[in-house]
């Protein structure tokens, strides 16, 4: 069993601290984080959370002022000896859930798709985002959503590349 503790204290917010304490157990990772408010004002479960992560797996995140768990599944399948990895995860205190699916081509062509629901708006998003990285031909990504409760089904659409230049 391996254990890792990492603690921060930042000078730029006012003395912000948090630590976090990571123990392998065998295939899974027990994680507790805490915050400054966590311990400043006296003992508390503010800035307190816990997780339990299986890497490449799932995770299940628990904050325990709030009371929220957010689990999330992730799972890679050959599709014609192209991976696609898929990520299934949901928050229960926003009411989301989302799917999201990202088939690599080669390195630097990768297709991505998303979907996301939150049950508390009733709005249901799908989101395409296509992007490439090449030294020779530069980098791009087009992105394009549509709000699936949205009575006119107009996709957003938009597009960035960037170029990078030796001197």
């Amino acid at each position: 069993m391996k254990a890792a503790l990492k603690g921060r204290y930042d000078i730029d917010k006012n003395g912000g601290a948090a630590a976090t304490l990571a123990v392998n157990a065998g295939d899974v990772k027990l994680r507790a984080s805490i915050a400054d408010a966590t311990v400043v004002n006296g003992p508390s479960l503010t800035g307190l959370a816990l997780a339990v992560e299986k890497p490449g797996s799932f995770i299940v995140d628990y904050n325990v002022p709030k009371k929220d768990l957010r689990f999330q599944f992730m799972n890679t399948v050959r599709i014609a000896e192209k991976p696609l990895n898929l990520t299934y995860m949901h928050s229960r205190g926003d009411n989301r859930t989302i799917l999201d699916g990202t088939l690599i081509f080669d390195s630097s062509n990768r297709v991505s798709a998303n979907h996301t629901a939150s049950y508390q708006t009733s709005s249901k998003m799908l989101g395409l985002e296509w992007s490439r990285n090449s030294k020779q031909t530069g980098c791009f990504k087009i992105i394009a959503s549509l709000n699936l409760a949205d009575e006119s089904k107009v996709p957003k659409v938009s597009a960035e590349t960037t170029w990078n230049f030796e001197m």
